[in-house]
Protein backbone atom coordinates (compact mmCIF):
# COMPACT_ATOMS: atom_id res chain seq x y z
CA UNK A 1 0.00 0.00 0.00
CA UNK A 2 1.04 3.55 -0.58
CA UNK A 3 1.15 6.15 2.10
CA UNK A 4 -0.94 9.26 1.89
CA UNK A 5 2.18 11.34 1.18
CA UNK A 6 3.05 9.18 -1.85
CA UNK A 7 -0.48 9.50 -3.25
CA UNK A 8 -0.45 13.29 -2.84
CA UNK A 9 2.98 13.53 -4.50
CA UNK A 10 1.87 11.30 -7.41
CA UNK A 11 -1.34 13.31 -7.82
CA UNK A 12 0.61 16.59 -7.83
CA UNK A 13 3.00 15.32 -10.51
CA UNK A 14 0.14 14.14 -12.73
CA UNK A 15 -1.67 17.46 -12.25
CA UNK A 16 1.42 19.51 -13.19
CA UNK A 17 2.02 17.35 -16.29
CA UNK A 18 -1.62 17.65 -17.34
CA UNK A 19 -1.63 21.43 -16.94
CA UNK A 20 1.64 21.68 -18.87
CA UNK A 21 0.19 19.58 -21.67
CA UNK A 22 -2.98 21.70 -21.87
CA UNK A 23 -0.98 24.93 -21.90
CA UNK A 24 1.25 23.60 -24.68
CA UNK A 25 -1.67 22.50 -26.85
CA UNK A 26 -3.63 25.72 -26.48
CA UNK A 27 -1.84 27.57 -29.28
CA UNK A 28 -2.10 31.33 -29.66
CA UNK A 29 -5.43 32.33 -28.12
CA UNK A 30 -4.67 36.06 -28.10
CA UNK A 31 -7.02 36.75 -31.02
CA UNK A 32 -4.53 39.11 -32.64
CA UNK A 33 -5.72 40.69 -35.86
CA UNK A 34 -9.35 39.58 -36.12
CA UNK A 35 -10.59 40.92 -32.77
CA UNK A 36 -10.08 44.58 -33.62
CA UNK A 37 -13.72 45.19 -34.50
CA UNK A 38 -15.14 47.05 -37.48
CA UNK A 39 -11.82 48.04 -39.01
CA UNK A 40 -11.29 44.50 -40.18
CA UNK A 41 -14.59 44.14 -41.99
CA UNK A 42 -13.92 45.98 -45.19
CA UNK A 43 -11.29 46.00 -47.88
CA UNK A 44 -9.77 42.63 -47.04
CA UNK A 45 -6.69 44.09 -45.30
CA UNK A 46 -5.46 42.24 -42.26
CA UNK A 47 -3.20 43.23 -39.42
CA UNK A 48 0.33 42.08 -40.12
CA UNK A 49 -0.36 42.09 -43.84
CA UNK A 50 2.84 44.00 -44.63
CA UNK A 51 5.83 41.89 -45.56
CA UNK A 52 5.97 38.22 -46.35
CA UNK A 53 7.17 35.26 -44.43
CA UNK A 54 5.87 33.25 -41.57
CA UNK A 55 3.30 35.78 -40.33
CA UNK A 56 1.30 35.42 -43.55
CA UNK A 57 1.48 31.62 -43.42
CA UNK A 58 0.17 31.57 -39.87
CA UNK A 59 -2.77 33.79 -40.86
CA UNK A 60 -3.71 31.36 -43.67
CA UNK A 61 -3.72 28.40 -41.26
CA UNK A 62 -6.21 30.01 -38.85
CA UNK A 63 -9.87 29.22 -39.41
CA UNK A 64 -11.68 32.18 -40.97
CA UNK A 65 -13.77 34.25 -38.59
CA UNK A 66 -17.25 35.25 -39.70
CA UNK A 67 -17.81 38.99 -40.07
CA UNK A 68 -20.87 41.10 -40.84
CA UNK A 69 -21.19 44.05 -43.21
CA UNK A 70 -24.21 46.36 -43.32
CA UNK A 71 -25.11 48.71 -46.14
CA UNK A 72 -26.91 49.13 -49.43
CA UNK A 73 -26.47 47.01 -52.52
CA UNK A 74 -24.51 48.83 -55.23
CA UNK A 75 -24.60 46.08 -57.85
CA UNK A 76 -25.35 42.38 -58.31
CA UNK A 77 -23.89 39.98 -60.88
CA UNK A 78 -25.84 36.73 -60.44
CA UNK A 79 -23.96 34.97 -63.28
CA UNK A 80 -20.60 35.68 -61.59
CA UNK A 81 -22.07 35.28 -58.06
CA UNK A 82 -20.80 38.73 -57.03
CA UNK A 83 -22.40 41.43 -54.89
CA UNK A 84 -21.02 44.92 -54.27
CA UNK A 85 -22.08 46.62 -51.04
CA UNK A 86 -21.74 50.27 -50.02
CA UNK A 87 -21.11 50.09 -46.26
CA UNK A 88 -23.31 52.06 -43.87
CA UNK A 89 -20.38 52.77 -41.55
CA UNK A 90 -16.96 54.23 -42.35
CA UNK A 91 -15.39 51.71 -39.97
CA UNK A 92 -16.20 48.97 -42.49
CA UNK A 93 -13.73 50.56 -44.86
CA UNK A 94 -13.70 52.03 -48.32
CA UNK A 95 -16.48 53.10 -50.60
CA UNK A 96 -17.47 49.57 -51.60
CA UNK A 97 -16.94 45.98 -50.54
CA UNK A 98 -17.08 43.24 -53.15
CA UNK A 99 -18.24 39.76 -52.14
CA UNK A 100 -18.06 36.43 -53.91
CA UNK A 101 -21.30 34.70 -52.93
CA UNK A 102 -20.79 31.02 -52.14
CA UNK A 103 -22.97 28.55 -53.99
CA UNK A 104 -24.35 27.28 -50.68
CA UNK A 105 -24.89 30.78 -49.25
CA UNK A 106 -28.23 31.49 -47.61
CA UNK A 107 -30.01 34.28 -49.49
CA UNK A 108 -33.11 35.86 -47.97
CA UNK A 109 -35.27 38.79 -49.04
CA UNK A 110 -37.68 40.08 -46.39
CA UNK A 111 -37.26 36.88 -44.37
CA UNK A 112 -38.04 34.55 -47.29
CA UNK A 113 -35.65 32.31 -49.23
CA UNK A 114 -34.55 33.93 -52.47
CA UNK A 115 -32.10 33.73 -55.34
CA UNK A 116 -29.20 36.06 -56.08
CA UNK A 117 -31.15 37.38 -59.08
CA UNK A 118 -33.88 38.62 -56.69
CA UNK A 119 -31.49 41.18 -55.16
CA UNK A 120 -31.68 44.69 -56.60
CA UNK A 121 -29.38 47.75 -56.27
CA UNK A 122 -30.42 50.15 -53.53
CA UNK A 123 -31.77 47.48 -51.17
CA UNK A 124 -30.47 47.42 -47.59
CA UNK A 125 -28.43 44.31 -46.84
CA UNK A 126 -26.68 42.46 -44.07
CA UNK A 127 -23.95 40.20 -45.41
CA UNK A 128 -22.24 37.61 -43.25
CA UNK A 129 -18.88 36.66 -44.72
CA UNK A 130 -15.40 35.27 -44.23
CA UNK A 131 -12.18 36.55 -45.74
CA UNK A 132 -9.77 34.01 -47.20
CA UNK A 133 -6.73 34.94 -49.28
CA UNK A 134 -7.93 38.57 -49.28
CA UNK A 135 -11.24 37.57 -50.91
CA UNK A 136 -14.54 38.33 -49.13
CA UNK A 137 -16.78 35.27 -49.42
CA UNK A 138 -20.45 35.78 -48.50
CA UNK A 139 -21.95 33.01 -46.37
CA UNK A 140 -25.35 34.67 -46.12
CA UNK A 141 -27.04 37.68 -47.70
CA UNK A 142 -30.13 39.12 -46.04
CA UNK A 143 -32.13 41.91 -47.68
CA UNK A 144 -34.40 43.94 -45.45
CA UNK A 145 -37.02 46.39 -46.71
CA UNK A 146 -37.44 47.55 -50.30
Amino acid sequence: MRTRGQVVTLFSIVLVLLLGFLAGCGGDQSGSGDSQGGGQQGGGEQAGGQGGGQGDEAADERPSQKKVALGSIESVQPDKRKVVLKPSFEAQGGDQITFNVRKNAEIRVNDQEAELSDIKPGQQAQIEYVTKNDVNRAVSVEIVGD
